[in-house]
């Protein structure tokens, strides 16, 4: 995995992987699938991602989550973005508890950390990430018209946010279980970015470069993975905050291949098979292009083979076999 964040060729496939589902985890580890304790939990996961092939355990740090409102969700699928809106005026946001870095227990990376096998790292990521959490305690409808109505307090919100995601991830930096972070946060729609370029530039971008290069500078990488339209913004990722790759594709977006041939080598590409080609095609077919996308970044490097954005429980298993075994192929 460090290999292909440093955009070289590596020795074998590697394989990523955002999230997997709590089914696949089960398939994965059997009898000793735990998750009655958030050590035991990640645990799991280490065995998990371990047994799959992978050469990293993702994980998240509790304790820094934003409060928001919650509603019963019954038997829905989807929800709104407006639904979990907490402040919408300088009273709510003056009355919102924000979370704290101190609350956190960090020391969990040092004790699983003893669990990693051989030399397989950490990569934490945060319970949502800086946009997605300013959209989730505003809503999006209120944040569109906080752009225009108040954009003091906007601005004061996202610093709020950005500067705790900041001090989350340089605590997580300080661990030499980790080799290296999630940065976590959808910044588009298929067609456009969520909020201007622009406002991504002000108030979203600052952070995470100050982000990156904590990372750096720990001698360790920054990946970003982030859903949607990415045109208008690759630049900054690339030459202003320097991320080292990017995951989440959708062939409906930019497909991997073609993404891999624009990015590559200012950029790791990781990922980017299709979720729904996942889970509409046949085993045969995910094999296929698997065993294409390695070919076509073998000799060239920077490319680790996995999903175009994580493995939910509905991939139909023998699919998600399929990809590991492509993967798992000298």
């Amino acid at each position: 995995m460090r290999l292909v964040l440093q955009k070289k060729i590596p020795h074998r496939p590697v394989l990523f992987d955002f999230i997997i589902g709590t089914e696949k985890k089960k398939m994965l580890v059997g009898k000793d699938y735990r998750d009655d304790t958030e050590f035991n939990r990640l645990l799991t996961a280490i065995k998990a991602f371990d047994s799959a092939g992978y050469d990293f355990t993702p994980l998240i740090v509790r304790g820094m989550e934003f409060p928001r409102h919650t509603q019963a969700m019954g038997e829905a699928k989807t929800k709104s973005l407006n639904s979990e809106a907490i402040i919408t005026d300088w009273d709510s946001f003056n009355d919102y508890q924000w979370p704290d870095v101190k609350n956190a227990d960090f020391s969990i990376l040092t004790k699983a950390g003893k669990y990693l096998p051989g030399k397989s790292k950490f990569m934490p990521y945060s319970y949502d990430g800086i946009l997605e959490n300013i959209i989730g305690i505003i809503g999006f409808n209120n944040l569109c018209y906080m752009i225009y109505d108040d954009p003091e307090l906007m601005g004061k919100i996202c610093f709020a946010v950005g500067k705790r995601i900041e001090e989350y991830f340089t605590e997580c930096l300080k661990y030499d279980e980790v080799g290296a972070i999630i940065c976590n946060d959808d910044w588009g729609f298929n067609s456009q970015t969520m909020i201007s370029p622009d406002l991504l530039r002000k108030h979203v971008f600052p952070w995470y470069k100050k982000i990156v290069e904590k990372a750096h500078d720990a001698g360790k990488y920054a990946l970003l993975h982030s859903c949607g339209y990415y045109y208008d913004i690759i630049d900054d990722i690339i030459d202003d905050m320097k991320f080292d790759g990017r995951q989440s594709y959708e062939d409906k977006i930019v497909p991997v291949e073609k993404a891999y041939s624009e990015l590559y080598p200012r950029l790791a590409v990781i990922g980017g098979i299709d979720m729904n080609f996942l889970v509409r095609s046949s085993p045969q077919e995910v094999t296929r292009r698997c065993q294409e996308m390695l070919i076509k970044a073998k000799d060239q490097g920077g490319y680790a083979l996995g999903s175009g954005n994580s493995i939910p429980d509905f991939v139909p298993d023998e699919n998600y076999l399929a990809l590991l075994k492509v993967g798992m192929e000298e």
